[in-house]
């Protein structure tokens, strides 16, 4: 349907071009727009008259004419001064300079089947500062290619640069910003909009032409393109007509995180205003639709060297003009090879891209190794037909300021997976079509190499997550922001991309998307480690064992086997999508994370606990009109987090379905956390259906009393109906089924007045049909095992439980009475027989979780009894949630074979785990205990600290202190 609608989903583009007054495309109509492929061509290497080192376009034309290879060689600059048609444009180590030293007569075209600087002596320098200057670049369809003396093959319609040539490109020093948010609602029959910032201000001016993006929810919107008709007063534009269509483009403003508390920003809940004009234009002829080339053999789904035939993806390819700055470290240049540059800033970029070829995009650092010189700014790409803005095998380059408006495919991509330190900031990716719409069907593209980022499209897509998103911002894309762990081309199989450092993620605003708005997907789920990855390995690790779930030299996190490296998403908004979150994920927080109006405020399928013993899942965070559909294993907390109206929990939501889930009991704890939803709808799910009416809700330690607004008065724990023993508790401490008085408000639950824990025992070995049932018997006094001597006061039998057919992930799990007003004896009980029998002495016990202690002072306790083992000091069966957890679930490593039989609960080789000082993890605030600042690098700015109110230490630039969103300037 792409192919046979092409030219429907092209009406609906926009090419700046047909913006333009006619005198200043005249020229172009005439000589180069759509004027077909050449028969003939020639190589012509440009002189200068008289052995001058300067040569002027006009020159050049009268040696090359629009058949020509035309070369500019090295030590010759080519000054722009005229129009200049040329076949193709080559600085093999030569340089062009076009600058508007004469403003009120530049508006020149450069018009060529390629232009590329090639060797790193060659510099394309175009800088027009001045708004009423003009430069266009056109790419011809006529069929010449460049030679690469890398052996790449550059394809036709390119523009950029080969073996390390050198480009700087600087559009109108007049817009200090390209995107603004409405101020106020935007319907149909409107024709003035207000915005956020002063328009004059922006440097936008009347004439430009702006898009509004749609604040629908799931992909459904249409984003509108206007011409600033006039600059009125207070911030507000008159368009040039007014809205045509029954949508309302949003304009609310809230209170962002746990109630604006603690720093956490406003919801700029508003439609993104983009200006999409800028006075340097890269353009070219219309998309060609090429057949592939059965004689391309490559590895790849696509290739570079052309259009490679796809049984399953592709007989067509579709190609427009493509821009990259390629060095040659693909072609064996070593890491201190020159990787040349390539900045282009206030510039626009359109028909671009080639669906079905690699490599071919609209801007395009490819496999420049460390370059930190390498920057697209300020620029706006429209009208794309493969991807916006790549960064492959790249490090430290920035894009920022981008929008990036009507590009079929991702938005912006990360490519390869070993990519670091990346600066991807304040860019705004638009879809402006409904993704229900049956001809434009969104901003999908089908036929390329990686159909989860582009069929349907992604705003921002990475590979690799050691990179910094900061204040992006994605509407009406299938994705918003997705992180997809894994590794391709040059870097497949070298780096352990599920285990890599999460770089500094703040600031990001996706909405209105029908699949995910922040969403991470590694391949072996995303659990960060310290590994040896740097840039001096070009982002690759040396050693793979760093990658392991456990360190059994305890080095990465002392007193603990667990290698995790926390990390946080900070200050990020979503709404109006339909999921929000991770598949598997663990040692990662969200922070001041602000989600409302979305399906699935949270969906997170499997976790594990910290590997600092300290932080929570979600802290200083606001969830409003949505589900939270819950992750499964460990203790997940809330640290204040604030819970709006029409919200519900579903507790360990994807427990056994597929694989994911392990024993279905994770244990969910508010800490200072305030539940304001008022409504009579059903406040929490257990999925009693397929996960053993699993896990457990509860208020943290010390804070029974303090009102949450969740838990009636006088109780302060919930858990499922399922495990009726607990009714039988006598009071104080007693359980009560919460139907009578609550209704479904509880899930039909048992709410308790005494905190519950989960209690878990990993056995091996067994099957579904085979395995015995578990016998918990309760006797509720304070005599620990010597008041066992007559019946159990209550008694549960428990399930065996296992992960679909994955029989490394079973075992035995329920909700257990912390304190020493009860104990507890548990075997394995015959349901045939009638007989009970010890828990093997292999087996894995865990019960709560160090965290508890570490955080809130106060470990759990128990008195067990388990038959066959000795529990507690001397046998007196007391144990806490300090017993020692080594080799016990890492996220990506279930339970190392050294764990079986010596470590967890009441095991031969068990002790206590050495209390975590977590105010000393937060400089020693205790009231920030738990949270995770965004990632940085301090000790990379000992010799001179950043200060933390404004700025922090960026991990790829050594002693750089980068300013924080709201501060500018040399001192921030």
């Amino acid at each position: 349907s792409y192919l046979t609608n092409f030219d429907s989903l092209t009406s609906q583009s926009h090419s700046e071009l047909s913006a333009l007054p006619m005198e200043e495309i005249s020229w172009l109509t005439a000589n180069c727009i759509n004027q077909g492929k050449l028969t003939t061509s020639s190589e012509v290497i440009v002189e200068s008259l008289l052995g001058e080192s300067t040569v002027t376009s006009l020159e050049v034309q009268a040696q090359c004419d629009q058949n020509s290879h035309c070369i500019i060689p090295q030590s010759l600059t080519l000054v722009m001064n005229s129009n200049l048609n040329v076949g193709g444009l080559t600085l093999n180590g030569g340089q062009l300079s076009w600058t508007d030293n004469d403003p009120s007569n530049n508006k020149y075209s450069l018009c060529a089947g390629y232009v590329i600087a090639q060797q790193s002596s060659s510099l394309f320098h175009m800088k027009l500062t001045n708004s009423s200057s003009r430069g266009i670049i056109y790419i011809k369809n006529n069929g010449l290619s460049p030679t690469s003396t890398a052996g790449m093959m550059m394809g036709t319609r390119v523009f950029g640069t080969d073996m390390g040539g050198n480009m700087n490109i600087e559009g109108s020093s007049d817009m200090k910003r390209t995107w603004t948010l409405l101020r106020d609602l935007f319907g149909l029959g409107d024709g003035v909009i207000g915005v956020l910032h002063d328009v004059a201000s922006m440097g936008w001016k009347v004439g430009d032409r702006i898009g509004i993006a749609p604040t629908t929810h799931g992909s459904d919107g249409t984003g509108q393109t206007f011409t600033i008709a006039s600059i009125l007063g207070n911030n507000t534009i008159q368009l040039s007509h007014t809205n045509p269509l029954d949508q309302i483009h949003e304009a609310t403003f809230l209170n962002g995180g746990a109630g604006g508390d603690h720093g956490a920003p406003p919801i700029l809940k508003s439609a993104e205003v983009v200006n999409l004009s800028r006075n340097i234009i890269i353009t070219g002829d219309d998309f060609e639709h090429v057949p592939c080339d059965a004689s391309i053999v490559s590895s790849g789904e696509t290739s570079s060297m052309g259009c490679k035939c796809s049984a399953t993806r592709r007989t067509t390819c579709t190609l427009g003009l493509h821009t990259i700055h390629h060095s040659h470290h693909d072609q064996g240049g070593g890491g201190g090879s020159a990787p040349g540059s390539m900045k282009i800033s206030g510039t626009r970029v359109e028909k671009c891209g080639q669906r079905g070829i690699e490599g071919k995009y609209c801007l395009h650092f490819h496999l420049a190794r460390d370059c930190p010189s390498c920057v697209f700014e300020n620029n706006a790409v429209e009208y794309g037909h493969h991807r916006g803005i790549t960064v492959h095998g790249s490090h430290r380059t920035t894009v920022r300021g981008n929008v990036v408006w009507d590009v079929r495919g991702a938005n912006v991509y990360i490519e390869d997976g070993n990519e670091m330190h990346n600066e991807i900031s304040y860019n705004v990716a638009v879809c402006p079509h409904s993704l229900s719409d049956p001809i434009l069907q969104g901003c999908s593209i089908p036929g390329t190499s990686n159909a989860g980022s582009d069929a349907p499209n992604a705003a921002f897509y990475s590979k690799a997550a050691t990179n910094d998103w900061i204040g992006n911002r994605a509407a009406n894309t299938y994705n918003g922001m997705l992180l997809d762990a894994g590794t391709q081309g040059q870097a497949s199989g070298q780096v352990c991309a599920s285990d890599a450092a999460l770089g500094r993620w703040v600031g990001n605003t996706m909405h209105g998307c029908s699949r995910f708005g922040l969403y991470t997907l590694g391949h072996g789920g995303n659990f960060p480690k310290v590994t040896d990855r740097s840039i001096g390995t070009n982002g690759l690790n040396q050693n793979t064992a760093l990658c392991d779930g456990f360190d059994s030299s305890e080095s990465i996190n002392p007193g603990t086997t667990d290698r995790g490296y926390p990390a946080s998403f900070y200050q990020n908004v979503d709404y109006h999508n339909v999921f929000v979150g991770h598949y598997n994920a663990g040692d990662l927080q969200h922070r001041a994370h602000s989600s409302i109006n979305n399906n699935n405020l949270i969906y997170w399928k499997e976790t594990k606990n910290f590997a600092d013993g300290c932080s929570s899942h979600f802290f200083d965070s606001f969830y409003q009109d949505g589900n939270l559909a819950l992750p499964d294993q460990g203790s997940i907390i809330f640290s204040r987090t604030k819970f709006g109206q029409n919200v519900h929990l579903e507790f360990n939501h994807h427990c056994d379905v597929g694989a994911t889930g392990v024993l279905c009991m994770p244990q969910y704890i508010l800490d200072n956390s305030v539940w304001e939803n008022d409504n009579s709808n059903k406040w929490i799910s257990f999925q009693a259906g397929y996960n053993n009416d699993g896990g457990v809700l509860s208020v943290a330690p010390g804070q029974e009393d303090l009102p949450n607004g969740f838990f009636p008065e006088g109780y302060h724990s919930v858990a499922g109906s399922t495990y009726s023993y607990l009714l039988a508790s006598p009071g104080p401490r007693k359980c009560i089924d919460s139907s009578p008085l609550y209704g479904d408000r509880f899930d039909s639950g048992i709410l308790c007045n005494a905190p519950l824990r989960s209690f878990k025992i990993y056995s091996r070995g067994l099957t579904g049909s085979t395995a015995p049932m578990l016998k918990v018997e309760v006797w509720f006094n304070s005599l620990g095992l010597l008041g066992q001597n007559g019946p159990a006061n209550a008694e549960q039998l428990v399930g065996f439980h296992m992960i679909g057919d994955l029989s490394v992930k079973q075992g035995y799990s329920f909700p257990i009475m912390a304190g020493l007003s009860q104990s507890y004896r548990i075997s394995l009980f015959d349901q045939n027989e009638g007989t009970t029998s010890a828990i093997p002495l292999d087996w894995v016990i865990e019960f709560s979780d160090p965290v508890i202690g570490n955080r809130f002072g106060v470990d759990d306790e128990v008195y067990v009894n388990v038959l066959g083992r000795s529990c507690g000091t001397n046998g007196d069966g007391l144990i806490t949630s300090q017993h020692d957890r080594k080799f016990l679930w890492s996220g990506d490593h279930f339970i190392d074979d050294a764990a079986w039989g010596n470590f967890g609960a009441c095991a031969t080789e068990s002790v206590d785990m050495n209390p975590v000082d977590c105010s000393a993890l937060v400089g020693g605030n205790p009231s920030e205990e738990g949270s995770i600042e965004a990632s940085e690098c301090p000790e990379l700015c000992a010799a001179s600290p950043c200060n933390p109110i404004n700025s922090y230490c960026h991990c790829g630039i050594p002693s750089t202190c980068k300013c924080k969103p709201s501060f500018t300037g040399p001192d921030c």
